[in-house]
């Protein structure tokens, strides 16, 4: 009897074959989630710098304005108070945001208003007329005082997958980021 050692060709090419459908599929897996990763960190920014500046607005007792400068920036504006009869000075700029990774303003036709529909008619969908501010009080207002909700869609130009979402319920100015996973949104 003579003692084998080793694996016949069929068991070595089973194996290869296996290890091989194993990394298709982890490659696949892996380029998804790195899309949809990246479309996250302007979702990301943009959330911090609404709740920054809403808290900012609070507790400093003044308007700051909201600017969407596009095609990846946002801007703050603190508003000086009114000084009759002087005139009302310019707001002062606080803080320009740009969005990293790619991230811009982007809407994607395909996609559905978030679950909030608060709309998607344009990539930054304000419900009232600029400038938009986040207001003493805490809410989300128009330049009419106001409060508005308002959505914010972001994502790399042509890739669906990088779709997110940022909206703004203008009474409470709540913040909510959404994702896009490829059926819908998700938190």
């Amino acid at each position: 009897m003579q003692n084998e050692r080793g694996f016949t060709l069929v068991e070595i090419l089973v194996a290869v074959a296996v290890l091989s459908i194993l990394a298709g599929v982890g490659i696949g897996v892996t380029t998804t989630i790195v899309r949809m990763t990246r479309g996250e960190t302007g979702s990301q920014q943009l959330d911090g710098f609404l709740k920054r500046h809403r808290e900012m607005a609070v507790a400093r007792r003044r308007d700051i304005e909201i600017r969407f400068l596009p095609p990846n920036q946002v801007q703050s504006a603190q508003r000086a108070v009114p000084d009759p009869p002087a005139a009302t000075p310019a707001p002062t700029v606080l803080e320009t945001l740009t969005f990293e990774s790619g991230i811009e303003y982007e809407l994607f036709p395909a996609l559905p208003d978030t679950p909030n529909l608060f709309g998607n008619a344009t990539a930054v969908a304000l419900g009232g007329a600029a400038p938009v501010m986040f207001s003493s009080e805490g809410a989300f207002i128009d330049a009419a005082g106001n409060p508005i909700n308002a959505t914010v869609s972001l994502g790399i130009e042509g890739d669906p997958l990088s779709a997110t979402a940022v909206t703004i319920l203008g009474a409470t100015a709540n913040i909510e980021r959404w994702r896009w996973d490829g059926v819908g949104w998700t938190k």
